[in-house]
């Protein structure tokens, strides 16, 4: 399927600093989240060079529109236990981009690189009202709804077939 969307992997300062420009509109002003606890070590260059994540960037021309984080440190692969799977995370859509299917493309290409890294699925802690979101996209809840920064979370899992 041809995207008029582009997706990268993060590689650059400039593409860093615009997703975590990105990242503040959509948690910290919109959902009210932290600063302090939504940006954290793995959103450097430093944790990228070094595999300990993968950020994407999608953007429509010259405006960046999305972006969403694959953490591998701390992930096996070749393992089936979910608590070694790689963990997606930070997934933000501009609020005029949404329902456009985006979000979708971004964890597509996200399962696409774990699944190339021999990890046998994903894991992540979807906000209650992203989880219809995830659920679409053949993730499972596991565990109880939790807190996390004033939000209410749910622990989902994909495992690749």
């Amino acid at each position: 399927m041809a995207s008029k969307y582009n997706i990268e992997i993060v590689s650059t300062a400039l593409q860093l600093q615009k997703i975590l420009e990105l990242r503040v509109e959509v948690f910290v002003l919109e959902q009210a989240v932290p600063e302090d606890q939504e940006i954290d070590n793995l959103d450097t260059l430093e944790a990228i060079k070094g595999g300990q994540v993968i950020h994407l960037i999608a953007s429509e021309g010259e405006s960046i529109i999305g972006t969403a984080r694959l953490i591998l440190d701390g992930s096996k692969s070749c393992s089936d236990d979910v608590s070694d799977f790689p963990h997606i995370g930070r997934v933000a859509v501009k609020k005029t981009m949404r329902r456009k299917g985006i979000g979708e493309i971004l964890m597509v290409k996200l399962h696409q690189l774990a699944n190339r890294r021999g990890f046998a699925g994903v894991t992540l802690s979807a906000q209650i009202q992203a989880a219809p979101f995830y659920i679409r996209l053949g993730y499972i809840k596991r565990g109880s709804v939790y807190d996390d920064v004033g939000i209410p979370h749910q622990d989902m899992d994909l495992i690749f077939s």
